[in-house]
């Protein structure tokens, strides 16, 4: 199982540098020149070909020239066809600048007009494409059904070509589930492609990839076969650097095989030939591979001078090989009793292994979020979609209706006529009584028109205020509704969550019982949230007169947040004299008290203080709740109490924050007659002062 996992670890570090070697110079210089005196249909096909050359090393370029190609299939009717093969390598573009929304659009793009100029070809591919999008993201799934479905179009066309990258895709897919028998199957039947085509490099690439499934399967006589025939397709082209990847993995696969003797060889042989090709990432490897050999045949000097002479070229592309040189050189000073610079090197490699964690950890997170933008963008195309042929139906309607009133109006205009015709020859029998007459009845149908219009408005007016209160109304009932049902399944999660906390789970599952835990717990809170938002706002409570002791409310409310408080190592000083007795709602002031509180944890540092304190007076009484957390901007204060507004400072332990608390005291301070302050400064501290006024018996 070492031999395994270290195998495949090799082999996708010595691979995957060599696949994104930049483009073919001579080739794009070629197409370039050829540009020059070329027709349309030519330039948008050449513009493509340029598109595809730049799309690893420069995909900024690649979105460049696919652009090119689209605009002049948008000139040309002729030509529109090409418009998707042109969307698909922007795609590609975008892909590989990371960009993956972007590059979905355009793959959905290229799919839907593949659909209208009936290109099967490129529909395959823009399904491919978007497979790959889902695999790259982790949804394996939604990756399966594309490339299959991608495959079964090219099967069907029968273009050998298309049908080599879908094997291809799914057999990276089924290796990326350990199903090694179908990840084979596919590989070979994209080498017995690749074959037939003068593609040297295609074929040396999936040779390799043969290999190292061969390898994971711990059939390693079929490996080295594989690799036996890759490195006499690279001989025969003299690729210098393919021929030390090739040597390379041989000499991996051995050392782990334990042929210590043979691997030293191949390791040599390897460094010759990156040597040769000036490949100082393959140099590197080599360099890292020579000195675990050695290490594992206890020659330790010559081990020593491998590691430091990685650790002399690498870079922070490099961090794995440099990372595993202060191990290995921690490691021989260790055996030679030179603990101290042993003891150095251990701690550059417990570095660079936290911050390998740390970026790794980042890239998951960044993963997940892509795959949820995905989703839900594929989520909006389905309604999109869904939503077209009514859209279709609308406008039809619409057309007929604008035909009609055309016709009313050509009418009407006819009807005017007439009447001009008549009135103009009563004019010659009283033309002067005929102008006041017609000037009175202008007048008397302006003033008519007039009402009649300014009363259609007043009843449009009324029925749109009622139908909006109608669905306000219906807004308030659905949200308490979903709300009162989402808490109950939130807290039964929450339940079975500490259950399965107490079943004797390992430290990965634990971690997430804990998210699932966590999150549960967050969903409560924005339920309960969201029922005290809709509450304050729908139901006006009458107020509970009560008398409070302040001291012991301002502890209570301490006490309240003492696991909170806990772990964030937080402080909280309860400033205040005993005996001061209030007599207010005790309901809206422990809720305004909550709410701050919880804020000034959330945004508060570690191991910092937050202080409670209060006062009276005959008239009134107050409370100030003070942390030292980032403070407020002058744009945060212009938002403060609005809902749902997310403010700049974030919470520091990563907590959630829904922008609905403030806006709950606001308004329950309103209810109380109080009023509420903000003191801050940025970087600092922000203090809250409450004021109200003593409710009179």
């Amino acid at each position: 199982m070492k031999f395994k996992n270290s195998f495949i670890l090799l082999c996708f570090i010595v691979i995957l540098p060599y696949k994104l070697i930049g483009q073919n110079q001579a080739l794009i210089d070629s197409l370039k020149i050829t540009l020059q005196n070329s027709g349309v249909s030519e330039k948008i096909d050449l513009y493509n070909q340029l598109a595809w050359e730049y799309r690893k090393s420069f995909p900024d370029s690649t979105i460049i020239y696919s652009q090119k190609a689209i605009d002049l299939t948008s000139n040309s009717s002729e030509f529109n066809e090409k418009v998707v093969k042109s969307l698909n390598f922007k795609g590609v573009g975008y892909f590989y600048e990371g960009q993956n929304i972007k590059a979905f659009e355009h793959y959905q793009q290229a799919k839907d007009s593949a659909l209208i100029y009936g290109d099967s070809l490129q529909y395959g591919y823009s399904l491919n494409n978007i497979g790959r999008l889902y695999f790259n993201q982790g949804n394996y799934v939604s990756a399966y059904n594309n490339f299959f479905r991608a495959l079964e179009i090219f099967e069907n066309i029968k273009d050998t070509v298309s049908m080599s990258y879908g094997y291809k895709s799914l057999a990276e897919l089924y290796q990326s589930q350990n199903n090694l028998e179908k990840a084979l199957e596919m590989s070979l039947k994209t080498a017995e492609i690749r074959q037939t085509f003068d593609d040297p490099s295609g074929i040396i690439s999936i040779y390799l990839e043969i290999a190292d499934i061969y390898g994971q399967m711990e059939n390693y006589n079929n490996s080295l076969k594989y690799f036996t025939q890759a490195y006499e397709v690279a001989a025969n082209i003299n690729d210098e650097a393919n021929l030390a990847i090739i040597k390379l993995s041989i000499a991996k696969m051995n050392t782990e095989r334990g042929q210590l003797a043979i691997a030293l060889t191949n390791a040599n042989e390897a460094l010759e030939f990156a040597s040769k090709a000036k490949n100082v990432n393959l140099i590197i490897q080599v360099y890292s591979l020579l000195g675990k050999i050695h290490y594992y045949r206890n020659e330790y000097n010559l081990s020593k001078n491998y590691f430091i002479k990685v650790n002399e070229l690498a870079t922070n592309n490099d961090i794995t090989f440099e990372q595993d040189a202060f191990f290995y050189l921690s490691q021989i000073l260790e055996k030679q009793n030179k603990i101290n610079q042993a003891y150095e090197y251990f701690k550059q490699y417990s570095d660079l292994k936290e911050k390998t964690e740390n970026v790794n950890t980042a890239r998951e997170i960044e993963r997940l979020e892509g795959r949820l933008a995905l989703e839900a963008k594929e989520i909006e195309n389905e309604l999109l979609k869904r939503n077209e042929d009514t859209y279709k139906q609308v406008i039809q309607k619409q057309k007929a209706f604008n035909i009609a009133l055309t016709i009313i109006i050509v009418l009407i205009i006819a009807l005017l006529i007439v009447l001009w015709i008549t009135a103009d020859r009563r004019r010659k029998y009283n033309k002067i009584l005929q102008l006041k007459n017609n000037k009175i009845g202008d007048q008397q149908k302006k003033i008519a028109l007039q009402n009649k219009e300014i009363k259609a408005q007043n009843e449009e007016l009324i029925i749109q205020n009622k139908e909006l209160d109608h669905l306000n109304n219906e807004k308030d009932s659905l949200l308490s509704l979903v709300a009162h049902d989402m808490k109950a399944p939130f807290h039964r999660i929450k339940g079975l969550t500490e259950l399965l906390r107490l079943s004797g789970l390992n430290e990965e599952q634990s971690q997430y019982v804990s998210m699932i835990r966590n999150n549960a717990k967050h969903g409560a809170y924005l339920i309960n949230d969201l029922l005290d938002v809709n509450a304050i706002y729908t139901e006006k409570e009458e107020l509970q007169k009560e008398k409070i002791d302040l001291k012991k409310l301002l502890e209570e409310t301490a006490s309240n947040f003492v696991i909170e408080l806990t772990n964030k190592q937080n402080e909280c000083k309860v400033e205040c004299e005993s005996d001061l007795i209030v007599e207010t709602d005790k309901n809206y002031i422990n809720r305004i008290l909550e709410n701050l509180v919880s804020n000034a944890i959330k945004f508060s540092k570690l191991e910092s203080e937050i202080i409670l304190r209060a006062g009276m007076n005959k008239k009134n009484f107050w409370i100030i709740v003070k942390d030292f957390g980032p403070g407020f901007t002058v744009e945060d204060q212009t938002l403060l109490f609005q809902k749902f507004q997310k403010l700049s400072a974030k919470p520091t332990g990563g907590e959630s924050s829904n922008g609905l608390g403030l806006a709950i005291v606001k308004t329950l301070v309103d209810r109380l007659e109080g009023k509420i302050n903000l003191e801050t400064e940025i970087g600092k501290y922000s203090e809250f002062s409450l004021h109200f006024p003593i409710l009179e018996e």
